[in-house]
């Protein structure tokens, strides 16, 4: 854990300790740097004093203290109970020193002092407890050399150093200020260990949130990309339906769109057929789907599985579990299937089916996923029912083609067959005369209803010479249009073209001209029909007319068979009226 402080515009890390030992370390790292600083000039000071009094034994000892405070300082391998022995056993070697040198005159209490403050901060309080006990038993010892002269110092730093009292009461004030520091700053350093106790177990709670946010943060992060690639896969979905105008192709396409994308185990499309009995399945994904649509599969709507339902209410239905599901049926087909769901495929509120999903995990759907595929099933039944449309106007239109082309074919039998001669002509330089013969180019058009284009030699139109044809030298091309009315062919245009090539845009003109003419003829051939029904309505209106000009049934009956035996140019005609099996009036010559 670090803490940010802001110096001049900068960010400079600084560490905080979360342990105790930490925080230890960090003093101890403290205390070196500066015990370096102040030893320096201390070494150097004792050097000039060693020197100046001729104590080679005091210069080694200040040289020998100060590289190893100097390598504890900077070797950090060392440890911390090692470095901070090491400063400590430095600051009682002073202190015992300057006891020794300079009795209480020196300044050896003070080092003793700094020795107990110093194993009061890094080590516990029994730390600091035998600091003091061993400092007490130093004061002891050196009291007692220099009362008892076992060792004496230079008489000018004497002070009271051999006085008996004066050790007791020094004594006595070194243990009073070590116990004032060491009880508080137990106190203080145990009040700091619970306080990092503290910070560690909030650090904690705040890494575990912070773990959590992110834990959270990354799984709203993917349901929204989820959420974000399903309404992209719905719209696309949507569109490629929009765009399919035949029905299977458009669920086939959309069942596999929804598995691929989505990645379903199985999707499929049930529509319900003309009775609304059974939701039968019409387009299915995999092995299993191809299987099921091969075997005739379908459910009996509201009765039979969750599509059953489905199909029978109108409303969504999920099955998280469907081993639990008491609805769910199970197909053998699927059985890596744990999860269903099927959506209602409605149209202005009618139901035309089903799409059913289903899934290899547990609880694999939620109530985003059925607003979602809803709302993409809501447009692809009204695709599908654009499609069934389309597909039903397409049917009715070939029906209706069909139709309008066997009335053609029917009217143009009968009207080739109430003529005495099929009408035709044939055009050549001298002028027009009608047709007495038709050669095979002709009749090859006729039966396969498509232009046909030949050459012919000159032996070759010598042997037609008796079907009319004029034999010219040289090379003749034959081109026989088909002259077509609703797809039925009722004549057949012949040109004939001098030369071996006819090009292109000269046959494209003659089939457009055999277009045009095809509609010419069949308009020709309806106003004659009208006229002809019109003579007709016009003769059943005067006959009419004569009937009803006498109340008299005798002269009504003579005038309908007069009138009718002149309209149909009949020889003889009768009628006549009751169940007598003689006619009672007649008509006819003589």
């Amino acid at each position: 854990m670090s803490v940010t402080t802001e110096v001049t515009g900068q960010e400079v890390l600084s560490p905080v300790p979360r342990t105790l030992r930490e925080w230890r370390e960090q003093v101890l790292n403290g205390l070196m740097r500066g015990v370096l600083a102040f030893g320096t000039l201390a070494l150097i000071t004792g050097i000039l004093n060693a020197v100046r009094d001729n104590r080679p034994d005091l210069l080694v000892i200040y040289l020998v203290a100060y590289a190893t405070l100097v390598a504890v300082t900077f070797v950090r391998r060392l440890g911390f109970v090692v470095r901070a022995s090491v400063l400590l056993l430095l600051l009682y070697g002073l202190g015992a020193v300057g006891l020794w040198e300079a009795g209480l005159s020196g300044d050896g209490r003070v080092f003793l002092f700094a020795f107990v403050a110093v194993a009061a901060v890094l080590f516990d309080l029994r730390g600091s407890v035998g600091a003091i006990v061993l400092s007490l038993g130093t004061l002891t010892i050196s009291a007692w050399l220099l009362v008892t002269g076992r060792w004496q110092i230079p008489l000018e730093i004497q002070a009271n150093s051999t006085d008996p009292g004066s050790w007791l009461s020094g004594s006595v004030v070194f243990v009073l200020l070590s116990v004032a520091v060491i009880i508080p700053m137990a106190y203080l350093i145990r009040s700091l260990d619970r306080s990092l106790a503290t910070s560690r177990s909030m650090v904690r709670e705040l890494q575990e949130h912070q773990e959590n946010l992110e834990r959270l943060v990354q799984a709203r992060t993917a349901d929204l990309e989820r959420r974000a690639t399903q309404l992209q896969v719905a719209a696309e979905i949507a569109r490629d339906a929009a765009a399919v105008r035949e029905l299977d192709d458009l669920l086939n396409r959309a069942v596999n769109l929804v598995r691929e994308r989505f990645g379903f185990y199985h999707a499929g499309i049930f529509l319900l057929d003309e009775a609304g009995e059974y939701a039968v399945l019409r387009a299915a994904t995999g092995e299993a789907g191809r299987r099921m649509l091969e075997q005739g599969h379908k459910l009996k709507v509201g009765e039979v599985g969750i599509v059953g339902h489905v199909t029978g209410t109108g409303r969504p239905r999920v099955a998280l579990d469907v081993g639990a599901d008491a609805v769910h049926f199970k197909n053998p087909l699927l059985p890596d299937t744990r999860s269903e769901m099927a959506l209602p495929l409605k149209v202005g509120g009618r139901i035309i089916g089903a799409l059913d999903v289903q899934s290899t995990q547990h609880a694999a759907f939620d109530e985003d996923d059925v607003v979602i595929l809803q709302t993409m099933a809501d447009q692809l039944a009204v695709a599908i029912e654009n499609a069934r449309l389309l597909q039903e106007m397409r049917q009715a239109l070939q029906e209706m083609e069909a139709s309008y082309g066997r009335y053609t074919q029917e009217a143009w039998h009968a009207f080739v067959h109430s003529v005495r001669r099929l009408p035709g002509y044939r055009y050549q330089r001298l002028g027009v005369r009608p047709v007495t013969g038709q050669h095979p180019e002709a009749r090859e058009a006729l039966l396969q209803g498509r232009s046909v284009l030949t050459t012919v030699s000159p032996e070759q139109l010598e042997s037609r010479a008796e079907e009319g044809h004029q034999p010219e030298n040289g090379t003749v091309s034959l081109l026989a249009v088909p002259i077509k009315l609703r797809g039925q062919v009722i004549g057949v245009l012949d040109v004939h073209f001098e030369g071996e090539t006819v090009p292109s845009e000269t046959v494209s003109l003659v089939e457009e001209v055999a277009e045009r003419l095809a509609l010419a003829v069949e308009n020709a051939r309806l106003v004659q029909e009208a006229q002809r029904l019109a003579l007709r309505e016009q003769q059943i209106n005067l006959i009419s007319t004569r009937a009803r000009s006498s109340v008299n049934l005798d002269t009504i009956l003579q005038n309908t068979v007069r009138e009718l035996g002149k309209a149909l140019g009949s020889s003889r005609a009768f009628i006549q009226l009751g169940l007598t099996s003689e006619p009672v009036y007649e008509e006819g010559e003589g």
